[in-house]
């Protein structure tokens, strides 16, 4: 690529103790085979691990692509997540923007050129994502896992944004002017930025799946949300409630357009942290939320209420065979 020619492309890379991922992650992004120019913003927030030098090796390597911004102090641990993002979009000079944390990749050479090329083409759409592979901890991709929550290319409606997450982060690429303000109003203190943002964006302008896996997730990642609210149960009721109480955010931010939805997605994420905690008196508070699945379903639910450890060595052990 001409490092020499506008940039078109700005790709963000948010990294935190990820040493033994985040070449991976880097290389997947610098052979992208594109007619666009990109550059790549690899934000450190102050690892300890020396994420921080392979990211300035990366910078020395490919000076007219890797952009490094290494942060002194973790912002992330002060709740200054929005501050972190505002320094990536005030370097950028893209016309798009393209999101890989560093301990996920790209398994797509053609990933860029592709949903780049959609977005130019069909400028009503301000965000366009993909399917994506699993993959193991050490990098290794899951054949038999993928983030696919649809088999052909369409537009993703407000209903199928607020449900669940649509598509894995690392796929998505939007339009940067569509970001027409950075503090997503109903976001807040919700550290689901990844959410509120394509919810956001689904209200700028059109939103569209394609059917292509272009990256891979990875799972069990070290320092991880996921891993931590494991560890801290207190930290994962905290998050949820903050989740919880940013979707009330987004239904009075959408008028009440769209309250059902919202109410009832709010609840199942409710009844699943009531369950993963034990409480099984908030747990029926919330069983409601699920009466629009299966009978086979509700009924694993109600079971999970009445005997959540017969359930719970159940759950395990189908984990341990996906495994």
């Amino acid at each position: 690529m001409d490092g020499k020619r506008d940039v078109v492309i700005s790709i963000f890379c948010t990294t935190y103790n990820h040493h033994n991922y985040i070449r991976q992650c880097l290389d997947s992004m610098v052979n992208q085979e594109t007619e666009y120019p990109f550059e790549i913003i690899v934000r450190d927030d102050a690892s300890t691990d020396g994420t921080s030098e392979i990211a300035r090796e990366y910078a020395e390597k490919y000076p007219d692509i890797v952009i490094p911004l290494i942060q002194e102090e973790n912002l992330f641990s002060q709740g200054r997540i929005l501050e972190s993002y505002e320094q990536m979009v005030h370097m950028s000079r893209g016309k798009y923007v393209a999101i890989c944390e560093g301990d996920d990749f790209w398994t797509d050479r053609g990933k860029l050129q592709l949903q780049v090329g959609f977005l130019e083409a069909h400028p009503d759409c301000s965000l366009c994502c993909t399917a994506s592979y699993y993959a193991n901890e050490d990098g290794t991709i899951r054949q038999d896992r993928v983030f696919r929550r649809f088999t052909e290319d369409r537009e993703l409606t407000m209903e199928d944004l607020i449900r669940g997450w649509s598509a894995a982060t690392n796929t998505v690429v939007y339009r940067k002017s569509c970001m027409k303000d950075m503090h997503i109003p109903f976001r807040q203190e919700c550290v689901n930025e990844d959410y509120a943002r394509m919810v956001y964006l689904a209200l700028q302008g059109k939103v569209w799946y394609l059917d292509r896996i272009t990256g891979a997730y990875r799972v069990g990642a070290a320092g991880s949300f996921s891993q931590q609210a494991a560890k801290n149960p207190e930290i994962y009721k905290k998050r949820t409630l903050e989740f919880a109480a940013m979707l009330d955010r987004m239904d009075a931010y959408t008028g009440g357009k769209y309250t059902e939805t919202i109410r009832r997605y709010r609840d199942q994420r409710l009844f699943d942290m009531y369950a993963n905690l034990g409480d099984r008196e908030n747990m029926k508070k919330y069983i409601r939320a699920y009466d629009d699945h299966s009978l086979l379903w509700r009924g694993l639910e109600r079971l999970r209420i009445l005997a959540p450890g017969p359930f719970n060595a159940v759950k395990d052990a189908v984990r341990r065979i996906r495994k």
